[in-house]
C-alpha cells in the first residue's frame, strides 16, 4: 500500500504473569534500537498480574510498540505465532520476556541474516546477569544423546554430549553452525517462515517447538548459525522456583511428541527407558544430597522436585498427553 512505512525488523516478546521482568525487557530493547525501522510487538497471553496496564502506561505512547491481549493463554507456540502473522518486518526477532537486549545486539543480529544469504536462523550468545554464558544451542537427539543427557553429569561431559541445551565454552569465539538455537533470542527471515512454516502449534505447547522448527527449516536448505559475539542476558535464576514436576513433565510430553514426529518408534521407546531410570536416579541423588548436605538443602531442592516428575508421569499415565498454562513465555 503507498505511504505506508516500511518496516525491517519486527521484534516479539511474549508475557505471561511476568510483569516486572517485561517491563525490564521492554525497556531494554526501546534504550537500545535497531538503525534500521523497527516494530515491537507484545503478546500477553491473558495475564494475571497486571501487566497489560504497566505495559500501556510505560510504553503505550511509543509508536514502535504494539500490545496485543489475549483472552486465553495460547502458549508459547500459539503466542509467538499470532505476533508472527502480525509482524511486517523481513527479520523477525523472537525475545523471551525475561531477556535484556544491551547496544547494537538486535542490530548485529539483523545484518548477521541481511549479510548471510544462506543463513535462515541466528541466535545469540545467551548469558546469566553476571556475564557468564548460559544454554545458547543445541543438538538434534541421538541415541547417544539421550543417553549421555539421562547419565552424565553435564560438568564432567560438557559439549561432548551433543546435548540439545549447550552452555558455549571459550573455545566458540566465532560463528558456529549448529542444529537449533534457543528460542529465547531467536532471529528468522520471513523468507524462511513463509517457505516452512512457523511452530508447529498442534503439536506443541511449549518446549521443543524451536528444536522442531529448526529441523524443518534445515530440512528445507537453510543454515541454523550461533553467533558468540552477540550477547543477550537471559534471566533464567528469575525462573527457578518453576522448577516444578508439573513443568517437567509438559517438557517431557513435547519430547515425545518431537521423537514420535521425526525418528523411527524404537528412538520413541529408547528416550523413554533412559529419562524415566535417569530421572528415578538423579531423584534419589538430589534427595541424599539434601540429607547429607542440609546448610544446601534449597540448593538441591528444584533438582529433586524436577526429577520427581516421574512419579506424576506415573499418576497420569505413560501414554496420556499432558499440556499446561504454565509454561507461557
Amino acid at each position: 500500500m503507498m505511504g505506508e512505512e516500511v518496516i525491517n525488523l519486527s521484534l516479539i516478546v511474549l508475557s505471561w504473569n511476568t510483569c516486572d521482568i517485561t517491563l525490564d525487557c521492554l525497556g531494554s530493547i526501546i534504550n537500545n534500537p535497531p538503525d534500521v525501522p523497527w516494530e515491537l510487538i507484545v503478546i500477553d497471553n491473558a495475564s494475571e498480574d497486571g501487566s497489560p496496564d504497566r505495559i500501556r502506561e510505560k510504553f503505550g505512547s511509543d509508536p514502535n510498540v504494539k500490545l496485543i491481549v489475549n483472552e486465553i493463554n495460547n502458549g508459547f507456540t500459539g503466542g509467538n505465532n499470532q505476533g508472527m502473522d502480525l509482524a511486517k518486518g523481513g527479520i523477525i526477532g523472537l525475545l523471551n520476556s525475561d531477556t535484556i537486549v544491551s547496544q547494537d545486539s538486535i542490530g548485529s543480529m539483523y545484518r548477521y541474516l541481511i549479510d548471510h544469504p544462506n543463513v535462515g536462523v541466528a541466535g545469540p550468545m545467551l548469558t546469566h546477569e553476571d556475564g557468564s554464558p548460559a544454554n545458547s544451542f543445541g543438538y538434534f537427539p541421538s541415541a547417544w544423546s539421550i543417553f549421555t543427557g539421562a547419565f552424565l553429569p553435564g560438568w564432567i561431559w560438557g559439549n561432548r554430549r551433543r546435548a540439545l541445551g549447550v552452555v558455549p565454552d571459550k573455545s566458540i569465539t566465532g560463528p558456529i553452525d549448529v542444529d537449533y538455537v534457543s528460542g529465547a533470542a531467536f532471529f528468522v527471515k520471513r523468507d524462511v517462515m513463509e517457505r516452512v512454516g512457523k511452530f508447529d502449534q498442534e503439536s506443541f505447547f511449549a518446549y521443543y517447538e524451536e528444536t522442531d522448527w529448526c529441523l524443518r527449516i534445515k530440512k528445507a536448505g537453510w543454515t541454523v548459525r550461533f553467533i558468540p559475539t552477540v550477547k543477550v542476558v537471559h534471566l533464567e535464576g528469575k525462573s527457578f522456583e518453576k522448577m516444578t514436576s508439573h513443568r517437567r513433565l509438559i517438557q517431557y510430553d513435547s519430547a515425545k511428541v518431537f521423537t514420535r514426529k521425526h525418528y523411527p518408534l524404537p528412538m520413541l521407546g529408547w528416550f523413554q527407558l533412559c529419562t524415566v531410570i535417569g530421572s528415578l536416579v538423579k531423584w534419589a541423588y538430589f534427595g541424599l544430597r539434601m540429607t547429607l548436605q542440609p546448610s544446601k538443602r534449597e540448593r538441591w531442592i528444584p533438582h529433586y522436585h524436577w526429577n520427581a516428575f516421574v512419579f506424576e508421569l506415573w499418576k497420569k499415565g505413560f501414554g496420556k498427553s499432558v499440556r499446561g498454562k504454565e509454561t507461557a513465555n
